[in-house]
């Protein structure tokens, strides 16, 4: 069931399915579809009055997914153009190849493509070098974190991984030593990166987002707060 509701002025279409659950569910997807799951005998009104409550954090998804959904229209990889790969600027050097590959040196980032044109085969090579890149860039500030503070406190140094996450910057799993990370951390400054980093490793002392989990990594990252602000501008 479709229906529709103004939210701050703004048409906002959504898709309804009612359900054995006992609370109202609300879900905003990065193509900006919104669906509300809802008990099966709760009214319209109840439903809206509920989206109503939410309109900030709505308008907000919606706004942040159709900022990301234009930058990733207009991201054409050509050569000339500047990326930025955890705070450290590099120039796009598109070059035709027999195979396919890049390279980051001397503040360039070298592309070897097949089709200068195809920015699906770019755009994947691209993905590539950021995922191995991402991979160097957070182990080393895995290991100077474990260094710093977290061997101290008994942890055992984890298996690290990067990988593309749709709604959070890492996890930790303790039952098997593993963090993993957001290769979209490569577009924060590295200190945005390096708080994330800390938060992870205190997972393995504290599973919540207590009270004890947040004085613990404040002892090593007094500043936390200012730097986990910094992501709140990455798409």
């Amino acid at each position: 069931m479709t229906g529709k509701i103004i939210l701050g002025g703004r048409e906002i279409t959504y898709e309804l399915t009612k359900k054995k659950i006992k609370n109202i569910n609300l879900r905003i997807k990065p193509d900006c579809s919104v669906s509300v799951s809802a008990p099966s005998r709760i009214s319209k009104q109840r439903i809206e009055e509920f989206m109503r409550s939410k309109q900030q954090l709505i308008l907000f998804a919606l706004d942040k997914y159709g900022k990301a959904s234009e930058a990733k229209k207009a991201s054409l990889l050509k050569s000339g153009q500047k990326v930025t790969l955890f705070g450290e600027s590099y120039t796009v050097i598109l070059l035709k190849s027999d195979k396919c590959g890049a390279l980051l040196s001397n503040g360039s980032l070298l592309l070897l493509t097949t089709s200068e044109n195809d920015n699906a085969l770019n755009e994947k090579i691209f993905d590539n070098l950021l995922k191995s890149h991402s991979l160097t860039v957070i182990t080393q500030l895995c290991k100077k974190a474990h260094a710093e503070y977290y061997s101290w406190l008994g942890i055992d140094f984890p298996v690290i991984k990067v990988q593309k996450m749709k709604s959070r910057w890492g996890s930790c799993i303790p039952e098997k030593k593993i963090l993993k990370f957001n290769t979209l951390l490569s577009l924060a400054p590295l200190a945005a990166c390096e708080y994330v980093v800390a938060h992870e490793f205190t997972h393995f002392l504290h599973a919540d987002h207590s009270e004890r989990f947040y004085k613990e990594l404040e002892k090593y990252m007094p500043d936390y707060n200012s730097r986990r602000r910094l992501l709140k501008n990455i798409l």
